[in-house]
């Protein structure tokens, strides 16, 4: 184990990123031929080199990171759960381990893992990932909604314009709510203070940082820090479950009346919020997110496997955490659901784009009327500003009337 590299969505700060379903056609996205054929176009792009006789010049990168040295290595990657990422890495440390598969079949991978290497030296990586028990997908389309970047900024926007173009996607930043990062450190907490758990909390998270901010009540105050010790968050989960009849959140609810009582400032006040979590097993913010690795250690006294939990509470939460982002990305609204995509076989448009196509209509058809009374006002006018003009002017009218 000691040999295997970390799964790639631990150890990371990410951006986060919503896509929409990337449009392939008849060919299948998740192939090895597909992937390399990808791999192949976006090293192209990174080096400025001649893509069909074309010159693709991105002198910027040059200029902006001029020691990162020549790209040795971009390579896409299908990429399953853990179990099979361990599997792999085995099997390569280990060809004579034959019991164990390295393929991740298409149907059971989790996403794609872009890897790119400059000089030996530096490594970044990006993620597109979906929930490998929903992969319904319109068709000639591949839904991989949630997309994790550790690149700097040069590098980072030619990859987000390679998806832009190559897949015809849609990618805006995924922005995450207070109550998300709230619910995440709940969902640590809980699982950590199950019956069932062999972890404590203390044990897990040693220390917790909160930082709070008041963007609309305070904008001069920029955030306060509140750090707190293990045994003291277990303390305020105890606590919490007495001042509440239910139990999904008793922390964010001791902690408001702690904060209340002491510092005289109300966290459930739309003006004020949580907007970034520093502990152990991950830090998380608005835009951005770290996993750490979670510890696999269960409890080995379980006579009965079928009562023996699927994984310690850290992988659990974990699991839940994964389960939880890819629910955001995938469910905002923001882009048109699989129902309306099935018979269409167009690339599908974006509501926005629509929405200004027909107020475009809307305006260039004004009335006969007002544009004949407009005339005779405007008689000194160009004629290739007078439409404009009359448009305008009928308008005020309207109001003033």
């Amino acid at each position: 184990m000691a040999d295997i590299p970390v799964y790639p969505l631990f150890n990371n700060t990410y951006r986060l990123y919503r896509v929409s379903p990337l449009h392939h056609g008849g060919n299948p996205l998740l192939s090895e031929r597909a992937l390399r054929t990808h791999a192949k176009r976006l090293r192209d792009q990174l080096k400025g080199d001649n893509v069909r006789g074309v010159q693709v010049d991105f002198g910027t990168i040059e200029g902006a990171m001029p020691a990162l040295g020549p790209l040795e290595l971009c390579q896409w990657d299908m990429l399953g759960d853990e179990d099979a990422w361990i599997d792999r890495h085995r099997q390569l440390l280990d060809p004579d381990a034959s019991q164990l598969s390295s393929v991740v079949a298409p149907d059971r991978a989790r996403g794609i893992e872009i890897s790119l290497e400059y000089d030996g030296k530096h490594e970044y990586n990006a993620l597109l990932l979906r929930d490998p028990d929903s992969t319904r997908s319109p068709s000639g389309f591949t839904s991989l909604p949630l997309l994790m970047v550790k690149m700097p900024a040069p590098i980072r926007d030619v990859f987000l314009n390679y998806l832009r173009t190559s897949f015809d996607a849609h990618v805006t930043p995924l922005k995450l709510a207070p109550t998300f990062l709230t619910n995440t450190l709940e969902a640590f907490l809980r699982h950590l203070a199950a019956p069932t758990s062999t972890q404590s909390i203390p044990d897990v998270i040693r220390q917790l940082q909160l930082q709070l901010s008041f963007p609309a009540a305070a904008p001069y105050l920029r955030h306060i820090d509140v750090s707190i010790s293990g045994l003291e968050i277990a303390e305020f989960v105890k606590r919490g479950k007495l001042l509440q009849r239910g139990t999904e959140a008793p922390f964010a609810t001791s902690m408001q009346t702690y904060i209340s009582r002491h510092l005289a400032l109300d966290l459930s006040h739309v003006g004020s919020q949580i907007s970034r979590i520093i502990c152990n097993p991950f830090t998380i913010q608005t835009d951005r997110i770290k996993i750490m690795n979670p510890d696999i250690t269960v409890d080995a006294s379980f006579s009965d496997e079928s009562n023996a939990p699927d994984g310690s509470s850290s992988q659990l939460a974990v699991q839940e955490l994964y389960a939880s982002l890819v629910k955001e990305a995938t469910g905002s609204g923001r882009f048109l659901p699989v129902s309306a995509l099935e018979n269409r076989e167009e690339t599908p448009l974006s509501n926005s784009s629509a929405g200004r196509r027909g107020r475009k209509r809307a305006i260039s058809n004004p009335t006969p009327g007002a544009a004949v009374a407009k005339r005779t006002k405007q008689k000194g006018k160009q004629r290739g500003r007078r439409a404009q003009t009359e448009n305008v002017d009928y308008d005020v009218h309207m109001e003033d009337a």
